[in-house]
């Protein structure tokens, strides 16, 4: 249901619209004055504003400006409901950002029609703006395993890094998993992979994020903690991983996982830390897997 607010002194106009309004099927908030109103455009999920040119406070066209210039994250469709009719008051309306524009006295029908053609407008906007967010969601995760893929993922390190006094670079990769592939197919190996990276997602914290580097290896990293704490989270997500039953229709295996940790700093290059937590990864493998090494 969509809402709508109505912003106007005269409360008698308000109510009688209001009523009109609230028989059309859309949810009704009142505003007196311009300073409440803009507040409860900011602060509620308004996605209509009548609002009256001249009101105490703040007017019509002082609160579209202030709208327009706002960064509210959702469109707001604004009519202005006046008794100015000249053709310049009209324009001045529409220059400032107003999208519709009614005069007093108007008859209902004539504000259904307008109403209507706002909600038509904003529903597009929505629909537009979800098949934005959908487009973007899959242009930065991983297809298969629905964590960050290798391009977001460092994109999103590089800004963290500009952010955060440490970053905790860990690079964990699945141990003997070309057997798992060559013994019982891809299709396993991919449900493995979405398991597995799932496990990866739940141990560690909020603030911290996930991406695939590539094929069964993932890099998890964690911002503003010590090489100790860093280790910590790490040899979680190995015993987590080490723990866990992996059910694949029929089948249930048991993996591990090899885990290589670096803390970057100030003076060191995101390409090195990566390189350097890929460097004990591999000294966890060589030195018999289902360990984590801190370089």
């Amino acid at each position: 249901m969509l809402e709508i607010l109505i912003a106007d002194d005269d409360k008698d106009a308000q109510n009688l619209l209001g009523l009109y309004i609230n028989k059309l099927g859309f949810k009704v908030h009142y505003a007196s004055n311009g300073i409440d109103a803009l507040n409860k455009i900011n602060e509620l999920n308004i996605s209509i504003a009548l609002l009256d040119w001249m009101m105490p406070g703040m007017s019509g066209i002082e609160i579209t400006q202030k709208i327009r210039e706002s960064k509210i994250d959702r469109y707001v469709y604004i009519i202005m409901v006046t008794g100015k009719s000249e053709k310049d008051d009209t324009i001045e309306a529409l220059h400032n950002g107003v999208d519709d524009y009614i005069v007093k006295p108007f008859t209902f029908q004539e504000l259904k029609v307008r109403i209507f053609a706002a909600e038509r407008i904003i529903k597009l906007e929505n629909k537009l703006k979800n098949a934005y967010n959908k487009l973007y969601n899959e242009s930065i995760h991983d297809v298969l395993t629905g964590v960050l893929n290798r391009k977001a993922l460092m994109e999103k390190i590089e800004d963290y890094n500009n952010k955060n006094k440490s970053l905790g670079i860990i690079m964990i990769d699945i141990d003997n998993f070309k057997v798992i592939n060559d013994t019982y197919g891809h299709l396993v190996g991919d449900q493995i992979l979405k398991e597995f990276s799932a496990i990866i997602s739940n141990t560690i914290r909020k603030s911290d994020f996930v991406g695939r580097y590539g094929g069964e290896e993932f890099l998890a990293v964690i911002p503003d903690l010590d090489v100790i704490e860093v280790k910590t989270i790490a040899e979680r997500i190995r015993k987590n991983i080490e723990s866990e039953t992996f059910h694949i229709g029929s089948l249930s295996l048991k993996i591990t996982a090899s885990l290589g940790v670096y803390v970057l700093t100030e003076k060191t290059k995101i390409e090195d830390a990566i390189k350097l937590a890929d460097d004990a990864l591999y000294e966890a493998k060589k030195s018999g897997k289902n360990k984590v090494i801190v370089y």
